[in-house]
């Protein structure tokens, strides 16, 4: 039993290892602009969000979630009066009276590390190029420090193919593309091409942290052969 107990630790005390390089990246709802032609049967930023949420769900060490105000957290926060129910709408990617990211205050509350927000500056169709524009734009912010690590703007363009009818065909396609733009964009920043260390302690400071967690695994596991040995 004591070898068990012991190897049971180490597996949890390597799950922590892998928890502690997960990031946590909340999509807020988009606002709208000026330029969105409403749509009574499409709903462009439910489809973007959902776009989005594709494109980055997949990322390695990274836990993508969509906002919903009915979070405990969020609720709790309401109930005590730590936030206003009209700071809990778009858009989010706007300062507060003290300076602060809305995003960045919200996603504190979340317990989450980024968050990204923005809103469709632009949503049309043209029935006569049977063409529709998505136009996006968005900032990823760091919740804790409040830095926008990326500030992006991307248009999407969706066509009907010769048999196609339907317009939502064609503002679907544009969502995607615009979507992967962004998505393409916050991947390079969160999960960067590897590059050559260029000095040597680049190349030591990883090694160590490897090290420590080899020597623990194999202390760990030591302990439990030696334990499960006595019995």
């Amino acid at each position: 039993m004591k070898s068990i107990g012991v190897l049971i630790i180490a597996l949890l005390l390597m799950r922590g290892f892998a928890a502690d390089e997960a990031r946590e990246l909340v999509l807020f709802p988009f606002g709208q602009g000026a330029a969105v032609q409403p749509v009574e049967e499409f709903n462009v930023e439910v489809e973007a969000l959902n776009a989005l949420y594709a494109q980055l769900k997949d990322l390695p060490s990274l836990y993508v979630l969509r906002y919903r105000e009915t979070n405990p957290s969020i609720r709790r926060a309401i109930d005590e009066n730590r936030i206003r129910r009209d700071r809990l709408t778009p858009p989010f990617n706007e300062r507060e009276a003290d300076g602060t990211w809305r995003a960045a205050r919200v996603g504190a509350l979340l317990g989450v590390d980024l968050a990204f927000a923005g809103r469709i500056e632009e949503s049309s169709y043209d029935p006569n190029l049977r063409e529709a524009i998505v136009t996006i734009s968005g900032d990823l912010i760091d919740v804790q420090s409040g830095e926008v690590l990326v500030s992006v703007a991307e248009t999407g363009r969706g066509r009907l193919g010769t048999d196609q009818d339907d317009p939502n065909v064609a503002r679907i396609a544009a969502v995607a593309q615009a979507a992967e733009k962004i998505g393409a964009a916050i991947r390079t920043h969160l999960a960067p091409p590897a590059e050559q260390p260029t000095t040597v302690e680049e190349r030591k400071q990883p090694d160590r942290k490897r090290e420590r967690a080899a020597v623990t695994l194999f202390v760990l596991i030591l302990g439990a052969v030696l334990g499960g040995a006595q019995f």
